[in-house]
């Protein structure tokens, strides 16, 4: 397991193995998985459809209780509703008949902040994503990038330590998509939180993660745990090393 510069860990999961029941029979999704995260770290989840990554965020999440293994939060056994984790699904979750800006206010509604303490927050999320002038319309009135970056706020909005994404920008163009994943590395860098992704790109993983995490096919189990400390340097993405770990990881995961 991995313990980048010896930070105190934020995940660190041993021998997690999950099973869904179906048609009377226990199906594995997971099985045998350990690693760790420091924490401020950023975290990659790649490997082949049905091998498990989205359960495994789910797990991270406390949505998903049901499994075994030791699976520690912040030092703590993982818990459903845990106040500083933050999950962003992959079709957003926005309320069509709320504007943007309750829709980012949504968590926090939730977990009963309101008055000034609420509208400042959401203003500045906003902000940090650019979507201020956007705050009066409705879901329906945006393009995909930025109903993902109103996501992104509604996360940030709860001030979270480890924010947990499934595929979040896979359904935006290549453009679109480059400009987000270098915003979410922007704000990764301004506020230090945790970052776990899924993700089917092997260009993303290394562009946001410190740490990748190869899975095998279903049941999913650790292939290769790979150190990539050159994430966010400028200009890292068009460099020999980036393309270098491109061909590594595509060859863990087509032999």
């Amino acid at each position: 397991m991995i313990n980048l510069a010896g930070n105190k860990l934020m995940v660190n999961v041993e021998n997690l193995s999950v099973s869904y029941r179906q048609q009377r029979k226990e199906v594995p999704a997971l099985r045998g998985v350990s690693f760790a995260i420091p924490r401020g770290g950023t975290c990659a989840l790649i490997g082949p459809s049905g091998c498990g990554k989205s359960t495994l965020l789910y797990v991270l999440s406390g949505l998903l209780g049901s499994f075994s293994g030791r699976v520690l939060v912040d030092d703590e056994p993982v818990q459903p509703l845990r106040r500083q984790t933050a999950l962003i699904l992959q079709d957003y979750g926005l309320l069509p008949w709320k504007k943007v800006f309750d829709n980012v206010g949504l968590g926090l509604d939730i977990r009963g902040i309101n008055g000034r303490e609420r509208t400042a927050r959401v203003q500045r999320v906003l902000l940090e994503v650019g979507l201020w002038e956007m705050r009066d319309r409705y879901p329906s009135q945006l393009s995909g990038g930025q109903r993902q970056r109103v996501a992104i706020a509604r996360a940030l909005a709860l001030e979270p330590d480890l924010l947990l994404m499934d595929e979040p920008f896979s359904s935006l163009d290549a453009l679109t998509r480059e400009k987000l994943q270098k915003q979410l590395l922007d704000i990764w860098q301004k506020k230090r939180m945790t970052v776990v992704l899924v993700t089917h790109s092997i260009e993303e993983a290394i562009f946001l993660g410190q740490i990748i995490i190869v899975l095998s096919e279903h049941p999913g189990r650790v292939v290769d745990i790979v150190e990539n400390p050159r994430v966010g340097e400028p200009g890292y993405r068009k460099t020999p090393e980036f393309h270098a770990l491109t061909t590594v990881l595509r060859e863990k995961l087509i032999p």
